[in-house]
């Protein structure tokens, strides 16, 4: 056989054709490697690295990425569907399947997200506003009402002036307002400084204890079918809003000081290394076969280095090189 024949031959590629077996060895080979073989955590660290380096030292990259959500910005405040008409139904179905699955998380976990200085400072300024505008409305006839009696001894002192002076009515009814105001607000920030550690472990313990998980999981899948709900329009104007170059700035800064830091490449291999410590020794075909993905995986990986090896034995330069073989 000459170098035009088995050329010809190799250039067959229709299924169980020279090209496809070939193809077939190559990926029965790859998939008797062990997983870490067929991906070695430091070689996967050292190419993650360079492909961030490479990120990060390119003038176009942000651009690029400002661009495409832009773009993803402007689809979808051109569409008029919401989340879950763009979703399949069965994907939807399935979420809200999920969403009700009975699960209490762990108290502790909650209180460490929720009770946070920025959290606790933003409810106990609701709280406050809460307390505050109750205080206004309960006190607004002061000569009237039963709960400005037991504020103060000024408050009391002006209730009963109040009552029998008519001429001065006025004048004193506003003191007590004015009192009843300043002794609330001052008690209702004692109140709420108090009262938020309280208000943190009733709703800790209300999103964790086991015994309303119904309760629990009703609420996941009404958040969850709210945000189904939501126009893909209005999601795209909220897009609209982040500042994606800010955001960018922020994330290459730090990536890039973490990068010259001397253990970056021993921080990524060892993540990598803890990611295969299961099943870094078995063989690709034996997890994706635990899996039930080998067949999948056989088969796809069979047509695509059939679809990639195709055009090189199809090039000039292979035809080059192997008629260069044939006649060494």
């Amino acid at each position: 056989m000459n170098a035009q024949d088995l050329l010809a031959r190799l250039q067959d590629a229709s299924p169980e054709g020279p090209l496809d077996r070939l193809a077939a060895l190559v990926v029965e080979h790859e998939l008797s490697q062990p997983l870490e073989t067929l991906f070695p955590p430091a070689l996967l660290a050292r190419a993650l690295k360079a492909a961030l380096e490479g990120w990060l030292a390119s003038d176009t990259a942000d651009r690029e990425l400002a661009s495409a959500i832009d773009h993803l910005q402007r689809q979808l405040t051109q569409d008029s569907r919401t989340v879950r008409e763009a979703l399949p139904p069965e994907l939807s179905k399935g979420l809200l399947e999920l969403a009700a699955r009975r699960y209490s998380p762990d108290r502790t976990l909650v209180l460490t997200v929720l009770d946070r200085p920025p959290v606790r400072s933003l409810a106990r300024g609701l709280l406050l506003n809460v307390l505050i505008e109750f205080s206004r409305k309960v006190s607004a006839p002061v000569t009237e009402n039963r709960i400005a009696k037991g504020f103060s001894g000024l408050a009391r002192f002006a209730a009963e002036q109040a009552k029998s002076s008519g001429g001065t009515l006025g004048g004193i009814a506003g003191a007590l307002s004015d009192e009843i105001e300043r002794q609330v607000e001052k008690r209702a920030r004692d109140f709420a400084d108090s009262a938020l550690s309280g208000l943190f472990q009733q709703l800790a313990d209300a999103l964790t204890d086991p015994s309303r998980a119904s309760e629990q999981s009703e609420m996941r899948v009404a958040l969850l079918d709210g945000v189904l709900g939501l126009p893909l329009a209005r999601l795209g104007r909220e897009l609209s809003r982040v500042d994606v170059p800010g955001g960018v700035v922020v994330v290459r800064k730090a990536l890039s000081q973490w990068l010259a830091s001397k253990d970056a490449t021993t921080e990524l291999e060892g993540w990598l290394t803890r990611v295969m410590e299961r099943d870094g020794k078995r063989p690709v075909r034996e997890v994706l076969g635990a899996l039930g993905l080998l067949d999948t995986f056989q088969k796809l990986g069979r047509e695509s280095l059939r679809g990639r090896l195709a055009p090189v034995v199809a090039s000039e330069p292979f035809a080059r090189w192997l008629e260069e073989l044939m006649q060494s």
